[in-house]
């Protein structure tokens, strides 16, 4: 084939072009009614499969209490450390991009039921296992009930409380 041949057959396509086009336009008006039906259903398969595996997800969680020792005083490369074992923790639980990010979320709640201040960790059973060993040094490390999981979002207060006037009856 020699170079004229090739612009030829080049110059051809682009002359065919919009031809092929106003029959892809043809048809897509066509065989619209279906390729609507189609998107549909892709769309519907695709948030039942994320539902589905978020709910799969929640349904395999546990929680760690950490419970600082008496001289409990970590260094700040301890403290590095396991802020960033908890910053990778929800990338690890997730071995799927489809899974919600409710699903592979970690939480970490500060908590004191009446007693001394501990760290309550939250998340997949698998993400646990691994963050049960590489832990504080000096935290007593144990697993938390299901009963004792407070199911309510926590209430957050800033400041003191101030108390509403009392109003003048006239």
């Amino acid at each position: 084939m020699t170079t004229n041949e090739l612009i030829d057959h080049v110059i051809a396509a682009a002359d065919a072009l919009p031809a092929h086009a106003a029959a892809a336009g043809r048809w897509a008006t066509d065989n619209a009614w279906w390729m609507v039906l189609l998107s549909v259903t892709a769309a519907t398969a695709v948030i039942w499969l994320r539902h589905r595996l978020a709910t799969r997800a929640l349904q395999n969680r546990s929680a760690y209490e950490l419970l600082p020792a008496t001289g409990f005083d970590p260094k700040l490369e301890d403290v590095i450390r396991f802020a960033q074992q908890l910053a990778g923790a929800a990338a690890a639980s997730s071995r799927r991009k489809l899974r919600p990010a409710r699903g592979a979320a970690v939480r970490v709640r500060l908590v004191s039921e009446g007693g001394p201040l501990s760290l309550r960790i939250e998340g997949h059973v698998r993400v646990l296992q691994v963050m049960r060993h590489q832990g504080y040094a000096q935290c007593e490390l144990r697993e938390v009930d299901a009963d004792s999981t407070p199911r309510e979002r926590p209430v957050i207060r800033l400041g003191a409380r101030r108390e509403a006037p009392a109003q003048a009856v006239a």
